[in-house]
């Protein structure tokens, strides 16, 4: 670049005065150009400085340059053709599946080289082939000229010290549920805060994109049957198998699967934690992915909670039956989602302002209302039963 400047946008706009102080004063002004040019930061520094905005969610940015006060350069942010870095900063299934549809969308709407950090690489490599998919750790991000981190907003070291301070709490006995004072919302990773808007529209607001629900790719590349008989699929299991996540009732899980049979249906448990039900085809363990996928794209429909396996099995295209009442209808996929709450019962924390940064670092044990999981415990099989009655998803 000229004039001995030098701008990135990884992780937010940077401008560095290259050179030896030569006593001019440098003064940079960020704008957002989708905002009726609204002024975002000023600041004055010298050669051999820099200065940075830490907002770190797209925005169009302009920057003008002024030295000694006088006009000296301008630049608008254009990531045509320039090397572009996404990281899906998510351990957790559904997120990667909720979230890397957009990126492809991002890379359309820019036109740019695209690398995409998910620890569900394996999982979408070659089906987007115009990105490169990673998951080894990107050391220097020198290269991009601008990157993205898609995530719920917490900070990774601010996480990390709240595990390690709730775990010292259980060690010597106190029984916390929750860290206090930590929120989910950070507003230089997000315009909105991400527990009050549906999941996907995480991606959308933090690349700058118009948000509507979409699916990923996930094509079955088998097309042969696993069971030649009509069956269904289940997980009764979650992420870390937290409370709020789970059917908690505990007759609710072995009495769907009996009757379930009594109907002429294989139930099988494709989740990878071990299943004790009984009645079913256990396809359980350290499978891949992409048996899970075939398993489910030839099922009559998937049974599962709002986690992961619920969002690979509307992924691919299946009627998804959604057991759990601790988020709102709202937040998760609306396409083909068989909601089973009970509406009487207590539900919504996740999504409620007055718990949902409990849940920033929080125990498995944490029912923020204290009512024992009320929102799950009072889904009686009953109810699933009904509402797949109700949907025509099988024959009574």
């Amino acid at each position: 670049m000229g004039k001995n400047i030098s701008i990135t946008y990884v992780h937010g706009p940077k401008v560095e005065i290259l050179g030896d102080d030569d006593g001019s004063l440098y003064r940079v002004i960020f704008y957002d150009t989708d905002k009726d040019c609204e002024l975002i930061y000023d600041s004055t520094i010298k050669r051999g400085e820099w200065t940075k905005v830490h907002r770190q969610f797209y925005v169009n940015w302009k920057i003008v340059i002024l030295k000694d006060g006088e006009e000296y350069y301008e630049e608008n942010f254009d990531c045509k053709n320039k090397e572009v870095l996404i990281v899906l900063w998510s351990t957790a299934l559904g997120d990667n599946i909720s979230w890397v549809s957009y990126c492809d969308d991002f890379r359309k709407k820019h036109n740019c080289n695209l690398t995409v950090y998910s620890d569900f690489a394996f999982l979408f490599d070659g089906i987007y082939p115009d990105i490169k998919f990673t998951n080894k750790n990107i050391s220097s991000r020198n290269k991009f000229y601008s990157a993205y981190e898609v995530s719920f907003g917490i900070r990774q070291n601010v996480y990390w010290n709240g595990i390690k301070k709730l775990n010292r709490y259980y060690e010597n006995k106190v029984p916390i549920k929750y860290i206090d004072n930590l929120t989910f919302y950070d507003r230089e990773f997000h315009p909105e805060h991400p527990a009050f808007i549906p999941m996907q529209k995480i991606a959308t607001n933090i690349l700058g994109l118009d948000y509507y629900e979409k699916r990923p790719m996930l094509p079955c590349n088998n097309d042969n049957k696993p069971i030649d008989k009509k069956y269904i699929c289940i997980s009764e299991f979650a992420s870390a198998e937290i409370g709020m996540k789970l059917w908690n009732n505990r007759i609710g899980w072995q009495t769907l699967v009996d009757e379930l049979s009594k109907l002429g249906y294989i139930v099988v448990s494709i989740s990878k934690e071990k299943s004790s039900l009984k009645n079913i085809v256990k396809r359980n363990g350290p499978y891949d992915l992409h048996d899970r996928i075939w398993y489910l794209k030839h099922s009559e429909f998937f049974i599962g909670l709002p986690s992961g396996l619920s969002w690979l099995s509307w992924a691919v295209g299946k009627k998804t039956v959604m057991i759990g009442g601790f988020s709102e209808d709202w937040c998760e996929f609306q396409e083909d989602n068989i909601r089973v709450k009970n509406y009487e019962a207590c539900g919504g924390c996740f999504n409620s302002k007055d718990h949902a940064d409990k849940l920033c670092c929080y125990h498995a044990s944490l029912c923020p209302e204290n009512k024992n999981f009320e929102c799950s415990r009072k889904i009686s099989p009953k109810m699933v039963l009904n509402k797949i009655k109700e949907n025509n998803l099988i024959n009574f």
